[in-house]
């Protein structure tokens, strides 16, 4: 009787122990941190995605696309990344203008593929974001883990 209350009480502590050790692996799963620069070169276009800082699911950095000889833009990128998608406000500059739309990006890899999809009136925010398409195909979706400059 003596020898199953100890057994009982040593399974108990070591399921608490396995159960803490796992949820301690979880967290540290999900916290992988993005920070960074990513980019993307075709021909003489020129994409940057800098992941600055990152605080839990949040996170803030810059985006540029430099088009060459067409209209280019640059600015504050801000949002959350959750579950491998890192979904923000592109707050830009373009042409004398200042303009807000959401951008998103699935990371896949090292990398991050950018998502395209369907938008709400003004094309500024995402109309449904579980329908976008992440296409790897496109030469300028991908934007590759870099040296930041």
């Amino acid at each position: 009787m003596k020898t199953l209350k100890i057994t009982f009480i040593i399974v108990v502590v070591l399921g608490i122990l396995g159960f803490v050790w796992l949820n301690k692996n979880s967290k540290e799963k999900h916290e992988v941190s993005i920070a960074g620069c990513y980019a993307v070169v075709f021909n003489k276009d020129v994409y940057t995605l800098n992941v600055g800082s990152q605080s839990g699911e949040n996170f803030s950095g810059t985006l540029a696309f430099k088009n060459f000889e067409k209209d280019s833009s640059s600015g504050t990128f801000v949002g959350t990344y959750k579950n491998g998608i890192l979904l923000g406000d592109y707050s830009f500059q373009s042409e004398g203008m200042y303009s807000v739309m959401q951008v998103i990006f699935k990371k896949t890899g090292d990398d991050f593929i950018r998502g395209y999809g369907e938008t709400t009136e003004g094309g500024i925010r995402f109309a449904d974001t579980s329908n976008v398409t992440y296409d790897s195909s496109s030469p300028l979706s991908v934007f590759k883990k870099t040296e930041c400059k």
